[in-house]
């Protein structure tokens, strides 16, 4: 007996569903950051929520991109980060390609459990943040030194975003088969 819970409906259709999700988390971040910065910064901590980045890393993981134009739809989320958020084309456009790219690398290599996605999308995530940052250097944006970035900015996104990655891990794995079926 087949119990797979599968949907006809045109409206869930991969290409339809994950664009328009990834679009409302780059808005999702900005809201989160604004609504919450007396939570999410404190003393010389910052913590910066970019569940943009955990959702395109389920959509790497689950294998989702193989289902819609997921390489174009990442260059655009990526120039409506840095045209809403930065108003400068290309920080977020290259980190969210180049660091999904090593998701994606990693992702094939590692075993499919819970805390190998941890440390997947932890490395996505720094080489994320190292982009980032070196864009702000070459802007002269960044006053920072790199070992405080990394220290009480880096690690705190890092252990947050990779949170969240897990909370949300199984509900976002049966929505995805869902979807993708």
């Amino acid at each position: 007996m087949n119990n797979k819970i599968t949907s006809n409906n045109r409206y869930l259709r991969p290409k339809i569903v994950y664009p328009i999700f990834l679009i409302f988390l780059v808005f999702f971040d900005g809201s989160l950051m604004s609504g919450f910065s007396n939570f999410l910064s404190f003393y010389d901590f910052s913590i910066l929520p970019n569940l943009t980045f955990v959702g395109i890393f389920y959509a790497i993981h689950f294998h989702s991109d193989k289902h819609f134009a997921f390489w174009w739809w990442l260059v655009a989320v990526g120039l409506i980060f840095d045209l809403y958020y930065t108003q400068a084309i290309g920080t977020y456009l290259v980190s969210y390609l180049v660091s999904a790219y090593v998701v994606y690398l990693i992702d094939q290599r590692m075993p499919y459990q819970i805390w190998s996605t941890f440390w997947t999308i932890a490395t996505g995530l720094l080489v994320f943040y190292f982009l980032v940052f070196i864009a702000g250097i070459l802007v002269n944006e960044t006053d920072i030194a790199f070992a405080n970035y990394i220290i009480f900015t880096v690690l705190p996104t890092i252990i947050f975003n990779a949170f969240i990655e897990i909370i949300f891990y199984r509900p976002v794995e049966s929505l995805t088969y869902i979807i993708n079926k």
